[in-house]
């Protein structure tokens, strides 16, 4: 099955969501809530207006970010096919991040993605099959059951 990007919350949508999900037993950004092909702005961490928690430039988000997008955008994370949430305008942990062109839910990023489970590409609005020759959408990510208060 082919993953697309087929929905791009706005925050508050995004805070809707995770709040509903809490008042039923489920976690804040629960894969079983935020599922393959979601995506949204992260405006906490940096809006182009300057505000949010990180100061200009911080090194918490990727260079192509701050020279490419921070006038523009917030920061993006999407929903990758085996569930895992990645933050596409952060630095990667071996290199300084992602290219990223386009809008979304129409964006390709570069060199590729490696999450816990998929490694793949995304570009336009669809994620590669794994090239690490795992299942298709890679292997998903699992969750625990969350205790009961």
């Amino acid at each position: 099955m082919t993953i697309k990007i087929t929905r791009v919350l706005t925050p508050e949508e995004f805070e809707e969501i995770n709040d509903d999900a809490v008042k039923n037993g489920f976690w804040r950004n629960d894969p079983r809530i935020l599922t393959p092909g979601m995506a949204w702005y992260q405006p906490w961490y940096w809006h182009p207006d300057g505000s949010g928690c990180l100061p200009r430039g911080s090194e918490f988000l990727s260079d192509y970010y701050w020279k490419d997008w921070a006038d523009k955008r917030a920061p993006i994370c999407v929903v990758c096919p085996n569930g895992e949430q990645w933050e596409i305008d952060r630095k990667s942990s071996n290199g300084n991040g992602w290219v990223v062109v386009g809008e979304l839910p129409d964006i390709t990023v570069s060199p590729s993605i490696l999450v816990n489970g998929y490694h793949g590409f995304l570009r336009g609005v669809q994620f590669t099959a794994d090239v690490d020759g795992r299942p298709p959408n890679g292997i998903p990510q699992p969750y625990t059951k969350r205790d009961a208060a």
